[in-house]
């Protein structure tokens, strides 16, 4: 090989490694300003979730006095609360009549006997016409007896 053909071989070489150098820059420089814009992207983004967090410690503080202020009041309120049972034995008590002390009209009275709707509805046919009039004329307490 003769000087001139090695010259020619290590200036093709020298072109070849420049092309290579650029173009590895060039994919540096794009990964890194990629990577900075994301960074950036990144960085607004914790900053902004961190006002929120700061917003939201502000609330949950703000309902936590309120909750502390609530159950204040709702510990007066229920100091203060008059029963109806007690407010009837002070008027009992302060006409004459013990508050236990049942009067000659409630014994007179019967107590109907209890029947229980559910039982007699379900033991009737179903789909039969007595069935559907006696749940019209007891619903009330057939569906308080299921529930």
């Amino acid at each position: 090989m003769t000087i001139e053909e090695q010259l020619h071989e290590a200036l093709a070489a020298s072109v070849s490694l420049a092309v290579e150098r650029d173009d590895l820059r060039a994919t540096v420089e794009k990964l890194t300003v990629g990577a900075a814009d994301e960074l950036t992207a990144a960085k607004a983004d914790i900053a902004a979730k961190d006002a929120r967090l700061g917003e939201l410690t502000v609330a949950v503080d703000g309902l936590s006095a309120e909750v502390v202020a609530l159950k204040a009041a709702l510990a007066a309120f229920e100091a203060e609360k008059v029963t109806a049972s007690k407010e009837a034995a002070k008027i009992a008590a302060s006409v004459g009549v013990s508050p236990v002390q049942m009067s000659p009209a409630d014994n007179a009275k019967a107590e109907p006997e209890a029947v229980d709707h559910v039982a007699a509805f379900l033991a009737l046919p179903v789909g039969s016409k007595e069935r559907g009039e006696y749940f019209v004329a007891h619903k009330a307490a057939i569906v308080r007896g299921i529930f």
